[in-house]
């Protein structure tokens, strides 16, 4: 009997999937630290409210409207600034990151804390459906616009990205609201809160729709709808796949490992 109980739990450990990990309080307490970096929410002159309706797919209950403002020194006064957010509870991100770091064939210790700090280092844990994430990339404190649609990088117009221009916050909302076919350039696809490129998820899920590169509208129009899907489907499920890719990318470099095949 002891051996039929054994054999019936080491059947079930091998179906569960590896991304239903132990989570621990810890975790989600060091994700919420790690949130705090998410300037246009702390320094929100809104308070970041809900809107009243779905936004390009994305569910209301999820959308966060964040008018906020940074010290900047070229202007010499603050920069106004509004982005869509998606509000995503720490519980979940530390799922999400559990579930990436089982994949390692060679299990790191410090793999958890590892991609919480390249997550915060690279979107500040921002996931921005649409607006602009003003950034200061080239100099402290001088801060350039990017607006974003689904996470990346994504331009609506020449010469709006990567400028230093005052923009209005009713000009900043007319382009945060223009549709997915709107956007004439995605630069590079890397996609928040990791850095996440079409060719990693390509590599790791080369049937999920998504193209290795953004060489037309069709591709960049692609993108978008597998990134959405995907982020949609790991808020419920606990298994980011985005995450899953670029970590698996990563994995040699970082953590001296490699992954397994996917699930």
């Amino acid at each position: 009997m002891p051996e039929l109980v054994m054999a019936i739990c080491l059947l079930v450990s091998m179906l569960v999937p590896a991304w239903v990990g132990a989570q621990t309080a810890q975790h989600v307490a060091s994700v919420a630290r790690a949130q705090k970096s998410a300037y246009a929410v702390t320094e929100s002159t809104n308070g970041c409210p809900s809107v009243q309706a779905d936004m390009f797919g994305w569910p209301k209950a999820i959308v966060r409207h964040c008018e906020y403002a940074k010290k900047d020194l070229g202007l010499r006064h603050p920069r106004k600034a509004v982005a869509y957010l998606a509000e995503i509870k720490p519980e979940i991100i530390a799922r999400w990151i559990e579930g990436a770091c089982s994949e390692l064939t060679a299990q790191a210790s410090g793999c958890f804390d590892r991609v919480l700090e390249l997550g915060r280092l690279n979107s500040g844990y921002m996931f921005a459906i649409s607006g602009n994430v003003i950034e200061d990339m080239r100099e402290q404190d001088h801060f350039q616009n990017y607006f974003f649609r689904n996470g990346m990088t994504s331009a609506f117009q020449q010469g709006v990205n990567g400028s230093s221009t005052e923009l209005s916050l009713d000009r900043q909302e007319q382009i945060a609201l223009l549709p997915n076919d709107a956007v004439i350039a995605i630069p590079t696809g890397t996609t928040r809160l990791w850095r996440t490129t079409p060719k990693q998820f390509f590599a790791r899920f080369p049937q999920s729709g998504a193209l290795p590169d953004l060489r037309d509208s069709a591709s960049r129009q692609a993108w978008l709808a597998v990134v959405q899907k995907e982020m949609l489907d790991a808020l419920s499920t606990g298994q980011n796949r985005l995450l899953e890719a670029y970590l698996c990318s990563i994995a040699r470099d970082e953590f001296h490992s490699s992954c397994r095949p996917p699930q």
